[in-house]
């Protein structure tokens, strides 16, 4: 109970500080439009921390990390960057948090019991074919209050019930005690010696052969069995001071025993006679050895509480590094995105200034055109979107040259860097060739054109493979199918 409420407790803080930390001010422009909605809504807290754990403890992103999503979120500057990779990762931590005290108390409530008075003075008993049960209860007289183990004995049959009750028992004995074998004549496999009736009160013991045959727990003993063997055992049903008998008799047939079933037969032998002989003392013994043999005892452990925080802590530490792969992930696409829009890119561009205008105009004619498209519910792109980067610099007084420059750069492609290369020494050296060599980029980028699509058809085929192959094998299992159905 203790446990349960300071987990309870915990987890009420947590959701006080997720909804007081949750500023009216929060200021979110540095969250993506396509960010998970769910996941957002941690943000506000997630930022409190980040700030906490900023000023505090001094931690920051690494560089890598910074350079990365610089890649993906074109419109965000570094600060914001560092406020969106901690607060993902801040945010999907609280979750985790969240979801692993859930489990605590739902593991803790299920493994609590529940109140056993009613009405102040009344304990239910077991039905008769329960169990007698012990339950700690405090008992308080005139102030004096002390922890008492009370034993709580099940309901009894009466005497039409318990008659009732025994024919059933040896109806169901008789029934049952074969186990697998076919009949009583050829007995070859264990018997089942059932120890208690379903939905009954009524004790089963059992008397065995003296040869010991067949032991207390059904096992057959055939070693000893050179020709097909009657044996009698009793099965003696009872049920407080009341008894009644009933032999049953059975012929066990010979058999050769593998190694491994002797050597298992001598450890059970030699459990059961270590039974008897320690059944008065506190502590049952188990066989150490088998024909000198050492045998190993081991109780799994069964600990769901320390599991689940594991897990939860194993997650948490694994965080970082799924967040960062699928940055990667991000920034591969973004690469493969970038190659497959350049041959357009540069026709557009050579179109452009084929048609009279020069390198600014034209750059400006085609992100008009991109946010045109934007606004009808196009994709976005992270070439138009950089191209709008470079633009902004330029109406905010960059030097051309120079913003065509950095764009190269940021793009990260030697294609693009080339590009950006020839549009700066066409400003710094006033190049009259300029048309000719995008012209002739541009030639060069359609063939570029026609090896990618080689190889993306290579990819497609490559992924079409694995279903293929399930198809396949479906295919297969119903001509099999069928085969057999024919038969």
């Amino acid at each position: 109970m203790v446990l349960s409420c300071c987990i309870i407790l915990l987890l009420f803080i947590i959701i006080f500080i997720c909804i007081k930390l949750k500023n009216p001010v929060f200021d979110n422009h540095f969250i993506p439009e396509h960010e998970n909605k769910f996941i957002k809504n941690f943000y506000p807290a997630a930022y409190s921390i980040f700030r906490f754990s900023k000023d505090k403890l001094h931690i920051t992103a690494k560089s890598s990390w910074i350079e990365n999503m610089k890649k993906l979120y074109i419109e965000l500057d570094i600060k914001s960057l560092e406020k969106l990779y901690f607060c993902r990762l801040y945010s999907i931590i609280i979750l985790i948090i969240l979801c692993v005290i859930a489990f605590l108390i739902l593991f803790t409530i299920l493994q609590e019991d529940n109140n056993i008075i009613q009405n102040n003075y009344y304990i239910e008993r077991d039905k008769p074919e329960g169990s007698n049960k012990e339950a700690e209860i405090d008992v308080s007289i005139d102030g004096d209050k002390r922890n008492v183990l009370v034993h709580i004995p099940a309901k009894k049959y009466s005497e039409k019930e318990l008659e009732t009750k025994f024919k059933e028992a040896m109806q169901y004995t008789r029934n049952n005690y074969l186990g697998t074998n076919k009949s009583p004549e050829e007995v070859s496999e264990s018997l089942n010696l059932i120890s208690y009736i379903p939905g009954s009160a009524v004790e089963i013991s059992w008397e065995c052969d003296t040869r010991d045959i067949v032991s207390s727990d059904g096992t057959l003993d055939r070693s000893q069995v050179e020709e097909p063997e009657v044996v009698q055992i009793t099965a003696i049903f009872s049920y407080f001071e009341f008894k009644k008998d009933m032999p049953l008799e059975f012929t066990v047939l010979p058999v050769d025993k593998s190694f491994a079933e002797k050597l298992w037969d001598k450890w059970n032998n030699m459990f059961y006679g270590l039974s008897d002989l320690t059944a008065s003392k506190d502590y049952l013994q188990l066989p150490s050895e088998v024909d000198g043999r050492k045998v190993k005892y081991n109780v799994p452990e069964k600990n769901y509480i320390v599991n689940i925080i594991a897990f939860g802590i194993t997650i948490i530490v694994i965080i970082p590094l799924i967040i960062d792969s699928r940055i990667k992930e991000k920034i591969k696409q973004r690469e493969q995105e970038l190659r497959i829009d350049y041959p357009g890119f540069v026709e557009k561009f050579v179109l452009l200034i084929g048609a009279g205008l020069n390198c600014k105009g034209a750059w400006h004619r085609m992100t008009e055109e991109y946010k045109r498209e934007c606004q009808n519910g196009s994709k976005k792109h992270y070439l138009y979107e950089e191209m709008l980067l470079t633009e902004r610099q330029l109406d905010n007084g960059m030097n051309e040259a120079k913003a065509y420059e950095l764009f190269g750069r940021r793009m990260g492609l030697l294609k693009y860097m080339k590009f950006s290369t020839l549009l700066v020494q066409n400003l710094k050296k006033g190049s009259a060739d300029l048309l000719k060599i995008l012209e002739y980029e541009a030639m060069d980028v359609l063939k570029e054109r026609r090896e990618n699509a080689k190889i993306l058809g290579e990819q497609a085929g490559t992924k079409l493979l694995m279903p293929m192959v399930i198809m396949m094998a479906e295919v297969f299992a119903i001509i099999i199918f069928a085969a057999f159905q024919s038969m």
